[in-house]
């Protein structure tokens, strides 16, 4: 069986330029912003569609695109904006394109896919990011958004249930350059630079990225649905997993990007519960102590009730009391990292069959899943990897990985309610709506792909 790992598709750029399509023309609207932005990364997955969100907003000469290729946008197709040849792992490439584009806000999407090689991983996650953060001081740049990933805290066989940005990164001091310790070196190196030469920063650690142009998390369950792989459920499907909408992802950086000069909020409203997040079903307010009954809507209470006091102690990420007031820098959106999901865990099977389903249309059959045991999935992936060592494979080109294993069978969810609080994000798309979205693009692009395969087999054939 093969499995992908769910684990970070947050920036990848690894997309064919064969496989994209130039989106529509877009009427132009009069921008309300003082400031100009750069994507770097923009010709990406995560990045263009940024791209296309800020050109939505703003006016062609306030929006640039940084990279190594232009494949996304071009000016022939009516939607315009200005591309910026450049090589984040170079200081004077990041410098030059910088100054040339006079941006004051940047966006830094870039990064290799998860299964690049450790040198690429260093040179571009915490080289490039370095070069980033030094050029955007120098060219005078006031605002940096960091695309950070979830990973920046885990380790594999842990559970992480309902975790908040407390929890420290994981140890970066590595031998061998990893994806998720080499993104947490580079969270470092953004939020360290918070406050000096004038530059503001923040981190946005994403979880798994679903939506249009996804090819790693979506697609990773297709195959393993095409594969005939899908009847199979490794353990009892009670742990929750996150996941996020490329949607709400665009939609916490342009969050990011206009708070991240604003000032603190206000401490007051912390003593209020927040609402549920409410994406997909619209949850009715529970009744409060004054009413032991639910509350007639058609005959409300002859006063308001007041609000419910949050719970909040020693252990709470705003716990604050007389003695010891909250932290103000708590409250503000510069120098913090943020997670960033649904805030929609939903067990890791039931996603997965959500996703089947969306793809094929067909429900499960009768005999469907057959259920194993946790220890016969780490036994499978064990021998998978030991099978993959003979043959001369690194462990993450294996069937089934012990690491993609763990994610399978382990709780990863997270508290969103700081981003909530301080950066003012609430999802705005639903995860249902996301796979839908999601999986209907990986089915257009999958016809598109057989149409140009037979097209080229009948030209053979000629």
């Amino acid at each position: 069986m093969h499995y992908e790992a769910p684990a970070d598709p947050s920036c990848g750029i690894s997309t064919s330029p064969a496989n994209m399509t130039a989106p529509s023309p877009r009427p132009r609207r009069p921008s309300t912003s003082p400031d100009s932005y750069a994507v770097i990364g923009g010709e990406g997955f995560l990045g263009a569609a940024l791209v296309s969100a800020l050109l939505e907003r703003h006016p062609a000469a306030r929006v640039a695109s940084f990279g190594l290729t232009q494949r996304r946008f071009d000016t022939s197709s009516g939607e315009p904006y200005r591309f910026f040849r450049t090589d984040i792992t170079s200081y004077d490439s990041v410098l030059a394109s910088l100054r040339d584009s006079e941006v004051t806000t940047v966006f830094h999407t870039a990064s290799p896919h998860a299964k690049s090689t450790p040198d690429m991983w260093r040179s571009v996650n915490v080289d490039g990011t370095d070069a980033v953060v030094r050029a955007c001081q120098e060219a005078g740049v006031r605002k940096l958004v960091f695309t950070s990933s979830m990973t920046v805290v885990y380790e594999a066989g842990i559970a992480y249930k309902n975790v908040d940005e407390r929890l420290p990164i994981i140890e970066t001091e590595e031998k061998v350059a990893t994806y998720a310790g080499t993104k947490a070196s580079a969270e470092k190196i953004v939020l360290a630079a918070n406050g000096k030469n004038g530059l503001k920063t923040c981190s946005l650690r994403l979880g798994g990225i679903i939506g249009p142009g996804d090819r790693q998390v979506l697609p990773g369950f297709i195959e393993v649905y095409k594969s005939g792989q899908s009847i199979f459920q490794m353990g009892d499907d009670l742990n929750l997993f996150d996941f996020v909408t490329l949607k709400n992802v665009v939609h916490a950086h342009l969050l990011a990007a206009d708070r991240l000069d604003s000032p603190p909020i206000s401490a007051k409203p912390l003593v209020s519960r927040l609402e549920p997040v409410q994406c997909t079903i619209k949850r009715r307010r529970l009744p409060t102590s004054l009413h032991q009954d639910v509350v007639d809507p058609s005959k409300p209470p002859p006063q308001a009730d007041p609000p419910l006091p949050a719970m909040r102690n020693r252990w709470n990420q705003f716990a604050c009391s007389d003695d010891e007031p909250i932290d103000a820098s708590n409250l503000s959106v510069a120098g913090q990292a943020f997670f960033i999901t649904n805030g929609e865990p939903v067990t890791f099977w039931t996603f997965a069959r959500a996703v089947y389903f969306a793809y094929s249309q067909k429900p499960p059959r009768w005999w469907d899943p057959i259920v194993l045991p946790k220890s016969v999935g780490m036994l499978y992936a064990q021998l998978s990897e030991t099978i993959g060592r003979f043959q001369g494979k690194k462990p993450e080109d294996c069937a089934v990985p012990t690491a993609h294993m763990q994610y399978v069978l382990h709780d990863l969810y997270f508290d969103i309610e700081r981003a909530r609080r301080v950066l003012g994000y609430e999802p705005i798309e639903s995860l249902e709506d996301g796979i839908k979205t999601g999986v209907e693009w990986y089915k257009a692009d999958e016809a598109r792909q057989a149409q140009r395969s037979a097209a080229a087999d009948q030209g053979k054939k000629k």
